[in-house]
């Protein structure tokens, strides 16, 4: 129990981290379609938080854990399904650089959360805490598919406004 409490914990602070971060950069992007994308993982960041709190707490109170808490838990947002694909090109050059580096910094931390669920799922021998962290693990990949698309339109969009297309 110590062990998952620890894992628990620890994915608690990151869902905050991950939360407070898109927060803030929410208000420091210049394009619509990436404000929004950043208020929506803000809101679905919190909604972890509560899931996680309300997990550690059945786990110290010796509440048995399924895997059907997890997908009652999951609010399927059809935000990523539904937000259609827009020219990312508003903005100076220097202002779509910078949307570009908070959306590369989202992208990374939804790879460390992800990575992070799916190791933790390794070492764990509950089998129904397993499927949990694998759950969470397939959230935070939705969120960094949704996020890599984002970040590439971007960057193609970057690059076309310069008229100039480098060979990656």
């Amino acid at each position: 129990m110590e062990k998952v409490v620890g894992i628990l914990r620890f994915a608690l602070m990151r869902e905050i981290e991950g939360r407070e971060f898109y927060k803030d950069k929410v208000h420091k992007v210049t394009n619509k379609d990436i404000r929004e994308l950043l208020e929506g993982l803000a809101n679905m960041e919190n909604d972890h938080v509560h899931f996680i709190e309300n997990l550690m707490k059945k786990v110290q109170n010796n509440i048995e854990i399924t895997v059907d808490d997890v997908e009652q838990a999951v609010v399927r947002s059809d935000f990523f399904e539904e937000r259609e694909k827009s020219e990312l090109v508003n903005g100076t050059l220097d202002q779509m650089a910078n949307d570009l580096a908070i959306l590369r910094m989202a992208y990374l931390i939804e790879e460390d959360f992800e990575k992070f669920y799916r190791q933790s799922a390794e070492k764990i021998a509950d089998s129904e805490m397993k499927k949990i962290l694998n759950v969470l693990a397939s959230w935070e990949e939705g969120h960094k598919k949704a996020l890599l698309e984002a970040y590439e339109e971007a960057m193609k969009n970057y690059w076309d406004k310069q008229g100039f297309e480098p060979l990656f």
